[in-house]
């Protein structure tokens, strides 16, 4: 018996129209069979012909944006200006993709000449070049249905680079995900590519996610999402037959510093800059400042200055139910804690849905933040803590208590004096990217850019999922010994 289920609407709770099945043992394989038979054909097409695809894909996905930006806030919850921007994200990096699947920046090419002449044994000819990796599954995020999902980062890197894509659904916002799927299957049809070139699944139960990459087609997977749920996934994937990478960005509380000097500066631009970081998406952000720290001489200023700043905004809605219940659970653990003070509570308002939440801010000194583990704490949503701190060294005693962090940020007028040079060398211990007088939502996207870092940020920070550089995730390395040159580039360039 195949279970369906329903999309809710986020600001309300109350179910959406459409049904969506769950993705059975016999779907998940024939899709998968078919994205098998799809990679042996997609590592022959001419880069330009996937440059082609892409492009195409963001043409049909732009001639339904009025659909899917409508169907994704009722998803989400999320404001029309938060949604426009993602969906014109999503486009860019469309577009982006098509022209570096032509440029294949991926495709770095090491030889050595051969030396049939030396002795005591000749030297033979190597040449080291990067071969699709095969069919990938990915997954969609629950926080970016457009940017990070159907047709988001993971999707462009696997195409691009010549890999069929199998994505799985987020079940918060399935109906968002089966629009974007159609356009895509509409293109792939168009270019009369092959079927199993793209493929999209729905469900709702961890063992349809298991089974999907536990299928032994699959040779890559991509996942956005929480750390419980990437673990179970690599578990899954370690239990294979024939084990596979993946590629997951799981957590991170984003730290951020503020030097006494800066706050004598621009305390209050601080506050507000702290404060709208924290409210993007309101707080849905994996790159959304989760903890400050700060000496204790600066505290009470900056307290009342969030504030305020904190004030000024609405309470939104939480993604789902599940989020919002999560999120409920996080803030009581705060609430109830020894050592812990409520800075700022965004009171519910009986009017809104059931889901909506608003600012929840804490504050703690850097001994209970330390010894009570409230540095590893994440807790998805509206939601971040204070470190006060006695002085220098006790800021950067709290620094070298960090785990991995897709990023770090300082701010200080003097990123030369002693200080900034010392927290600079602890903070590339742990971030992935380290910001300085800026804040880590609002990331660009580029040759340099890196979105990852050392676990729990990601599984592998050595990877990137967002930027140029995250195409490197979805091949793998060849090497070609006393081959000719013509035959390694028949079988390396896709001519």
């Amino acid at each position: 018996m195949t279970h369906a289920f329903q999309a809710t609407c986020a600001a309300t709770g109350e179910s959406l129209p459409g049904e969506f099945a769950e993705a059975t043992a016999e779907q998940i394989d024939f899709v998968c069979q078919q994205a098998a038979k799809a990679a042996l054909q997609l590592r022959e097409l001419r880069p330009e012909t996937l440059g082609e695809f892409l492009s195409a894909v963001a043409t049909e996905i732009r001639s339904r944006r009025d659909e899917i930006v409508s169907r994704c806030q009722l998803e989400t919850g999320y404001v029309n200006a938060r949604v426009e921007g993602e969906f014109d994200r999503a486009m860019g990096q469309l577009d982006l993709f098509s022209r570096l699947a032509v440029e294949r920046p991926w495709n770095r090419v090491t030889s050595e000449a051969g030396d049939p002449e030396r002795r005591p044994f000749p030297k033979p000819s190597m040449a080291r070049r990067f071969v699709p990796v095969g069919p990938v599954a990915v997954f969609g995020a629950c926080n970016f249905p457009l940017a990070i999902s159907v047709i988001g980062n993971d999707f462009v890197a696997a195409i691009a680079t010549g890999n069929p894509v199998v994505v799985k659904s987020h079940p918060s916002h399935p109906g968002t995900c089966e629009l974007l799927g159609e356009a895509v299957k509409e293109v792939v049809k168009r270019l009369e590519l092959p079927l199993g070139t793209f493929g999209l699944l729905h469900g709702r139960s961890p063992e349809t996610s298991v089974r999907l990459v536990s299928h032994p087609a699959i040779a890559a997977v991509g996942f956005t999402g929480s750390p419980q749920g990437g673990r179970a996934l690599a578990k899954a994937i370690l239990d294979r037959e024939n084990p596979i990478p993946i590629f997951a960005e799981l957590g991170s509380t984003n730290p951020v510093f503020v030097t006494p000097d800066a706050m004598a500066v621009r305390a209050r631009a601080i506050a507000e800059g702290f404060a709208a970081s924290l409210r993007f998406g309101n707080g849905h952000m994996c790159t959304k400042p989760g903890v400050v720290v700060i000496q204790e001489q600066d505290a009470d200023a900056f307290v009342k200055d969030t504030r305020d700043a904190f004030a000024k905004y609405p309470n939104l809605p939480m993604l789902s139910g599940p989020v919002a219940e999560a999120f409920d659970r996080g803030i009581e653990r705060l609430r109830t804690a020894k050592g812990v003070a409520s800075l700022f509570v965004a009171e519910a308002i009986e009017t809104e849905g059931p889901w909506h939440r608003g600012a929840h801010w804490f504050g703690m000194n850097a001994e209970t933040a330390m010894r009570d583990g409230w540095l590893h704490s994440e807790t998805f949503g509206p939601v971040s803590i204070l470190v006060r701190c006695r002085d220098e060294a006790e800021m950067l005693r709290v620094a070298k208590k960090f785990h991995g962090s897709l990023t770090t940020t300082l701010h200080t007028e003097t990123s030369e004096n002693e200080f900034a040079q010392r927290w600079l060398r602890i903070a590339e211990r742990f971030g992935g990217r380290i910001i300085l007088n800026g804040w880590p939502t609002g990331m660009e996207i580029g040759s340099a850019t890196q979105h990852g870092g050392p676990f729990p940020a990601s599984l592998d920070g050595r990877s990137t999922s967002v930027g140029h550089a995250s195409l490197e995730r979805f091949v793998r390395p060849l090497c070609f010994q006393n081959w000719p040159e013509g035959a390694m580039l028949a079988e390396c360039s896709g001519s």
